[in-house]
């Protein structure tokens, strides 16, 4: 978050344990969908899609155990389960005994020709919450502080394909991908927190999507467009639905993006974006942004 230091990701990982499986565990983002496991240097655009900002808090990660294996095929096929403590949104950290969340996710990819390759695959998420701090509009249009103990689980298709001549990127290549997240709320639901503090159940199922294309037309120099939408669905808020404000715009937002490698350590990022995500009508967004590396850096995934 801004204006505060953590670590994102301290693990150790099995090297060589045999049969295709791998085991991670401490603290890491999780394997599920395609864009949560890489590092925000690694993407594509300054900011996470509307859908992971809405159903995983821009990107999740826990403190856990991940184990993945790849089974003896001609075809490249990985299967994972992550338990891990629930410790950020859409769960909430508690002193609870036992896992807050379960992952499973389930992938499947391979070359076609010499220029081209793909992946493709889906993902679950299983978070608990309990006493989650949330804010709403009641039907006056004042912001009242709302709090939420329950459930969510996040399903996750994703794709990507990927294009360079011969199998070499080095001076032009080509990247689609796209995601589909759902996302099923419920449990109980406090409203007004430190005023009326009336409770009742909740249930909400939402869905969300993006898909971005970039293409590097000469080396060190990329051009993206993505586009991407949120559906908030029809909450069922039980007998407090008459207190808070109805929900019904879908939100929407576009961008485009040119960016300049002037080296293997460095980026140069200019975006713009028009979001209608936001109350009170769109808005266009300006991003210029630096990125630097220093040290040792591991290989990044597919």
């Amino acid at each position: 978050p801004d204006n505060t230091v953590e670590v994102e990701e301290a693990f150790v990982q099995t090297t060589s344990l045999g049969n295709g499986l791998t085991l991670k565990a401490g603290r890491f983002f999780s394997a599920i969908g395609y864009l949560n496991p890489q590092h925000s240097h690694t993407w594509d655009f300054v900011d996470s899609p509307l859908a992971y900002q809405a159903m995983l808090g821009s990107q999740y990660g826990d403190d856990g155990a991940q184990l993945t294996w790849l089974p003896p095929l001609d075809q490249y096929v990985e299967l994972g389960v992550e338990v891990g403590r629930g410790r950020t949104f859409p769960g909430s950290d508690s002193n609870r005994n036992g896992a807050g969340m379960v992952a499973l996710t389930a992938h499947a990819g391979g070359d076609i020709g010499a220029s081209h390759s793909w992946r493709a695959g889906i993902s679950m998420l299983d978070a608990k919450a309990s006493e989650q701090g949330l804010v709403a509009t009641d039907a006056s249009g004042t912001r009242v502080a709302q709090s939420f103990t329950g459930s969510t689980r996040v399903w996750i298709a994703d794709a990507v394909w990927k294009w360079a001549p011969n199998g070499n990127p080095q001076r032009t290549n080509f990247k689609l991908q796209g995601e589909y997240l759902q996302s099923r709320r419920s449990g109980d639901l406090a409203h007004d927190v430190g005023g009326a503090d009336l409770a009742s159940t909740y249930s909400v199922r939402q869905s969300g999507w993006y898909v971005q294309a970039v293409y590097q037309f000469m080396p060190r120099w990329r051009v993206g467009a993505r586009a991407e939408g949120l559906d908030p669905g029809s909450p069922d808020y039980g007998a407090n639905t008459a207190l808070i404000a109805p929900v019904t715009d879908r939100s929407r937002k576009d961008s485009l993006m040119v960016d300049f490698n002037p080296s293997e350590f460095s980026r140069v990022r200019l975006q713009v974006a028009r979001d209608r995500a936001r109350e009170g009508g769109a808005d266009t967004q300006w991003f210029v942004q630096y990125q630097m590396s220093l040290g040792a850096h591991g290989a990044h995934s597919y």
